[in-house]
C-alpha cells in the first residue's frame, strides 16, 4: 500500500471519530438551548413583575392619603372603592386597589396589551402586615405588595415590596 492509502485511512478514521464526538455533544447543545430559552422567559417575567410593581408604587398609600402625602390615622379597607373600575387599572388611585388584580395578557399602564408578552399573566396582591411582616387581619401602617408573573413554560416570578403610611 502506498503512503496515499494510509492518509486516506487516517482521514476516514478522523472523520468517524469527529462524527462520534459530535453525536455525543448534541444532547449538550440541546440542553444549552433549552436553558437559554428558560432563562429568557424568566428574565421577561422578572421584568414584567418589576414593571407592574413600580406602576403600583406610583399610587398613593391609601384612598385617604392626601395628594402631597402624609400620615393618615384610619386606613381604609383593601381593594377598589366605589369610584374605581375593578377591570381598569387606569382608575386605581391607591396601592390597595390592585389587591386581586389579574391581567392576561400583560398590559401597560394605559391598558394596551404588550404584544411581545401575550403568553404572560400578571397578578397582584396587597395585604396589611404587622411589624414582623406577618399578614394582619386588621389595618396597620404597612402594606405588602406582591406581584407574580406566570407563563406555561416557566415557574412564576414573584416580587414583593413594603409600603408604609407616612
Amino acid at each position: 500500500m502506498s503512503r496515499g492509502g494510509f492518509v486516506l485511512v487516517e482521514v476516514t478514521i478522523a472523520y468517524v471519530l469527529l462524527v462520534f464526538a459530535l453525536v455525543a455533544l448534541v444532547p449538550v447543545f440541546i440542553i444549552a438551548i433549552r436553558a437559554g430559552t428558560n432563562t429568557e422567559g424568566l428574565q421577561a417575567a422578572t421584568y414584567l413583575s418589576t414593571e407592574l410593581l413600580e406602576e403600583i408604587r406610583l399610587r398613593r398609600w391609601d384612598e385617604r392619603t392626601a395628594a402631597a402625602g402624609g400620615h393618615i390615622s384610619a386606613p381604609s379597607a383593601l381593594g377598589t372603592d366605589g369610584v374605581e373600575n375593578p377591570a381598569d387599572k387606569r382608575t386605581f388611585d391607591d396601592v390597595d386597589d390592585f389587591n386581586g388584580w389579574t391581567e392576561s395578557p400583560a398590559v401597560d399602564p394605559v391598558m394596551r396589551a404588550l404584544p411581545d408578552f401575550r403568553m404572560y399573566t400578571r397578578t397582584a396582591a396587597v395585604a396589611y402586615v404587622d411589624a414582623a411582616l406577618a399578614v394582619s387581619a386588621a389595618a396597620t401602617d404597612r402594606k405588602m405588595i406582591t406581584v407574580c408573573t406566570r407563563t406555561a413554560k416557566i415557574s412564576p416570578s414573584c416580587m414583593s415590596t413594603l409600603v408604609t403610611n407616612r
